[in-house]
């Protein structure tokens, strides 16, 4: 599983009185994902918002992996995280490193180096060693869209501090990372199933094609219900309008099946919603419950602070 960043807090900074509620729900995600296995966290902008010592104890705490290639300590070239990781799965090397564009003004004991060249620096460094490349992005949706193309060399971005999710009909840009962001609240789980035959060529998205057939099919089949043993063209012959239908079916069909021919190694896009339907939610649900209880407690106690 991976994060693009600004996954512990709501902001770049803590509400005075909230601050105890902030750091338990922070806690909270990282003890979860920690049960899940191999999850790793790009810091952002909001990750710091409780300060670096936090983002410390949580490692310690969690053993919560944790990635930047260009946050820095203050006044050197000393990187503070573990810059990239290199995965091993079914006989593929997947290289993930991350990079933020910016952090919190209160944050003085860290620095960023330039985000574009040390981006461009760990491209260099980790293209000739892995299959598939990704970049975890902390940016905003201009910085993004701006670096596209600086980014040559990357196969997979995952950007967050965008607000909107990336949908799968999107067409992905030609000789340009796959780009792929899934909002800010938290509701649905973007997934990629990549299958790669020949580690030589690129991965070609075929999320638009896949569903474009799954839709014609499934009309066609919807019409053949009214009788399964005959030819649509015999069932209609008295009705041309579903006629033209079902020839503009089988020419849409026809098409995006052709447009996958001869496709060596392909990227399916699909975003998982977090409902009541996942198994692994309902497990969660008495934690998160237990912990929102906690958290509206320590929100009483927090105000009644400031009076």
């Amino acid at each position: 599983m991976l994060d693009a960043g600004d996954a512990l807090f709501d902001n770049y900074y803590l509400v005075q009185g909230k601050e105890a509620s902030s750091k338990l729900k922070a806690k909270t995600i990282l003890e979860s994902s920690a049960k899940i296995g191999d999850y790793l966290y790009n810091v952002g902008y909001y990750d710091l918002a409780a300060g670096y010592e936090f983002i410390q104890e949580m490692q310690a705490s969690y053993g919560t992996n944790f990635i930047s290639a260009n946050i820095v300590k203050s006044g050197t070239d000393e990187l503070v995280f573990t810059p990239h990781k290199i995965i091993e799965r079914n006989g593929l090397t997947i290289g993930v490193f991350g990079i933020t564009t910016e952090l919190p003004k209160v944050e003085n004991t860290l620095e960023l180096m330039d985000y574009l060249e040390s981006a461009k620096a760990k491209i260099a460094e980790l293209r000739p060693q892995v299959d598939v490349l990704v970049m975890l992005l902390n940016s905003t949706r201009p910085q993004s869209y701006n670096s596209a193309d600086s980014f040559t060399g990357v196969d997979y971005l995952f950007s967050s501090r965008e607000t909107t999710r990336t949908r799968p009909e999107m067409i992905q840009p030609t000789g340009k990372p796959m780009t792929y962001s899934f909002g800010i609240q938290g509701k649905y789980v973007g997934r990629l199933d990549v299958d790669i035959m020949d580690k030589s060529k690129k991965i070609k998205d075929v999320t638009g094609p896949m569903m474009t057939v799954s839709v014609f099919e499934k009309r066609l089949n919807n019409l053949q219900k009214r009788d399964p043993d005959k030819p649509l063209e015999e069932i209609y012959k008295d009705s041309p309008n579903v006629l033209n239908m079902v020839e503009k079916y089988k020419d849409g069909l026809s098409s995006s099946k052709s447009s996958l021919t001869n496709t060596i190694n392909t990227s399916y896009y699909s975003l998982i919603p977090l409902n009541g339907n996942v198994a692994s939610e309902k497990s969660l649900l008495a934690v998160v419950d237990e912990a929102l209880k906690m958290c509206t407690t320590l929100d009483m106690q927090g105000a009644q602070s400031l009076n």
